[in-house]
């Protein structure tokens, strides 16, 4: 299923009516970010990513750095560098332990693609709920491999929510690979997932999906190498966004 998103006020009312909402981010900002140099230095620190050491599956296949915000309509304000919590409750697989990650590179942090982009989802978010609001932003880079005998699972954890207010991710890169399509589900009363809402493959640059983690769980397929014996990957910006009291 392709889901397109052109307007701002698209995803206002598809994370105020349905939960959810998908596009492009090229149409949704002011101004075309990813045929800019500014992107391009963006992608390439993707480059420069640590291997994940958390992985309680054993799973060498993801590598990723992680920073914080604090991030209102207009202004991002990088947060002290700590430790990632979820609790088991939330994460059955990586959670209940405290990892410590290797932050975004100072031009990433401080540049202007991530400020862009956090900027964004606050005036939208703002506009959801129908007041402003600064916003904490747990923020990820990551890359999932995909190797010739081996999948890569870009949500190890299964279908699952994050225990925050909103989850935005948009695909950076995505080279050599098949799958990774992501879906979400009506969350059930005792948590679980319920009926798959939508389905869909997102494409670099700059696809994205948006969900109110509250009333949505969500997942994303494996990965596999698109040519026997080859290797690809999948690149993308997640931020879990929770309102400040």
């Amino acid at each position: 299923m392709t889901v397109n998103v052109d307007r701002q006020n698209s995803v206002v009312d598809g994370l105020r009516d349905i939960g959810y909402a998908a596009g492009r981010i090229d149409s949704v900002l002011d101004a075309p970010i990813t045929t800019t140099p500014e992107w391009g230095e963006f992608l390439t620190s993707w480059e420069r990513l640590v291997l994940d050491p958390f992985m309680a599956d054993g799973g060498d296949y993801r590598i990723r750095r992680y920073s914080e915000f604090d991030c209102t309509a207009d202004s991002v304000h990088l947060l002290p560098h700590r430790a990632y919590r979820q609790s088991k409750q939330i994460n059955r697989l990586n959670g209940g332990v405290e990892r410590l990650f290797e932050p975004f590179e100072d031009g990433v942090a401080n540049g202007p693609v991530v400020r862009a982009l956090l900027s964004w989802c606050a005036r939208r978010l703002d506009a959801v709920e129908g007041r402003p609001a600064t916003w904490y932003a747990q923020c990820f880079q990551n890359r999932i491999l995909a190797r010739s005998a081996k999948e890569g699972q870009p949500t190890p954890e299964g279908i699952h929510r994050d225990g925050v207010d909103y989850v935005f991710t948009v695909v950076v890169d995505r080279r050599g690979v098949v799958g990774g399509e992501s879906s979400l589900y009506a969350t059930q009363v005792d948590g679980g997932p319920g009926e798959r809402l939508v389905s869909v493959t997102l494409e670099p640059p700059g696809d994205f999906l948006f969900n109110d983690d509250d009333i949505t769980l969500h997942g994303v397929s494996p990965l596999t190498a698109s040519v026997v014996g080859g290797e690809g990957y999948r690149d993308t910006f997640i931020a879990v966004l929770t309102r400040r009291p």
